[in-house]
């Protein structure tokens, strides 16, 4: 009874919250977020039987479950698309309830209200609440799939368990297309460090996590190919490699004319721009190598920089205002309300996965955090990708926080940390002052 108190306080808190933030934004905001708009459109030809398209024109561009649920969302409320907003918010909620699910299998009690507490109160799940974006859907189903991965293990990888999983999986990659990070990660984890199950048992379970996935992922892919001649889950992902690798490129994104004049002219359909686009990042990172390699800390610093960032999507952008210049508008206090909580919790997650030796799928959550850096360094670095590697951070919080390893440490690993967690600090000064126009 103690316990749904407890839980049922922390949920009413997380919704007043986001309702708070949500009536914060302003009406002259809404839409005016970068992919807003499209995603917006696509479902209103959904909603009104037009199909999935963009300018009149049937698009493989963007990711297709949130649109869907957009459209769902109009059909039920007569063509209002904004009660999505209220869907998200349940939806960040339940995702609350599932970290803390997975908290508690690691953690004593307390310590998984706590990350409760952490994920309720944390600005940018609220922000992401009244975007809209793909980011509260995918990190739903990212923490459904690792509560589902914590189920595989502890029933012995039974197939239907594997099956369970391995839908989710599709429904992360149906809302985006990076949401093979996580099936990578629990394909690899599964298959190659959990060697305290027979290697059999494994391949079964991991064969079966990928035909659950492949089962929803597959219509969608074979739908791009008859329509847009192009078998994959969208046909942005040769755009978003050559945002990362062009010679105009800055470590984040930046799609401006130079880059989309690298495209030739002749590919003029969203498939064949989007298969030139891949070739030509392919054929500059294997020309340039080192440029490529050297770019990776850049592209790091951006995945990793503050929430700061996202204040430009929540805030109105004014005309051909650029993020630089969005931000700077910004009230300080907003800022500084926006980046604290995140760093805190990325240096409490840093020394969490580095200091505690061991809790339970410690590499699970430490192979999230590489495949994610690994995606970066491949396309580009953005602050808004860092959000669903966000509920691991707070995990490896967490264990520091319960275990308290520092003073056990030896002095060569409390070293090395504290230059590592100086080097956050210094990206993140760096971010600070320049956003607020010292620089």
């Amino acid at each position: 009874m103690q316990r749904l108190s407890i839980l049922l306080s922390l949920l009413v808190i997380g919704a007043g919250f986001r309702l708070f933030v949500l009536d914060l934004r302003p009406d002259a905001a809404l839409l005016y977020a970068p992919d807003e708009p499209e995603y917006l459109e696509i479902a209103q030809h959904i909603w009104s039987g037009q199909g999935f398209a963009l300018d009149g024109a049937p698009t493989g561009y963007r990711d297709m479950l949130l649109p869907y649920l957009i459209a769902g969302v109009m059909t039920v409320s007569g063509g209002d698309f904004k009660p999505i907003f209220y869907v998200q918010l349940v939806l960040s909620l339940l995702t609350g309830l599932l970290l803390y699910q997975v908290a508690r299998a690691r953690f004593s009690e307390a310590i998984s209200y706590l990350v409760l507490t952490v994920w309720m109160l944390y600005p940018a799940t609220a922000l992401f609440t009244s975007l809209l974006l793909t980011e509260t859907l995918f990190v739903f189903w990212w923490v459904l799939a690792i509560w589902l991965h914590d189920r595989l293990d502890a029933h012995g990888y039974r197939v239907g368990d594997a099956l369970l999983l391995g839908g989710t999986l599709g429904l992360l990659c149906l809302t985006r297309a990076a949401g093979a990070i996580l099936l990578a990660t629990v394909f690899a984890y599964v298959l190659f460090i959990r060697y305290e199950t027979p290697l059999a048992q494994r391949a079964k379970a991991v064969s079966f996590v990928l035909i659950g996935a492949l089962l929803l992922m597959l219509p969608w892919m074979v739908r791009n190919q008859m329509v847009m001649e192009r078998f994959a889950l969208n046909t942005n992902g040769g755009i978003n490699l050559l945002i990362g690798n062009n010679p105009y490129g800055n470590g984040a994104y930046q799609f401006d004319d130079r880059v989309q004049a690298i495209i030739p002219v002749e590919a003029r359909t969203e498939a064949q721009r989007d298969v030139a686009a891949n070739h030509a990042a392919r054929e500059y990172a294997q020309g340039n190598l080192r440029k490529t390699i050297e770019m990776w800390p850049t592209k790091f610093a951006h995945l990793w920089s503050t929430d700061m960032a996202m204040l430009a999507h929540f805030a109105p952008v004014r005309g051909s205002t650029s993020l630089a210049e969005t931000l700077h508008m910004q009230p300080l206090g907003a800022l500084i309300l926006m980046a604290i909580p995140y760093a805190v919790l990325v240096l409490l997650g840093l020394c969490g996965f580095y200091l505690v030796k061991k809790f339970p799928a410690r590499g699970f959550f430490i192979l999230q955090l590489s495949l994610g850096a690994l995606a970066a360094f491949v396309s580009y670095g953005l602050p808004r990708y860092h959000f669903p590697l966000m509920p691991a951070v707070i995990l490896g919080a967490a264990a520091y926080v319960e275990q308290q390893p520092w003073n056990g440490a030896p002095p060569w690993r409390r070293l090395s940390l504290l230059m590592a967690l100086g080097l956050f600090a210094g990206v993140w000064m760096f971010e600070t002052v320049t956003i607020i126009g010292w620089m």
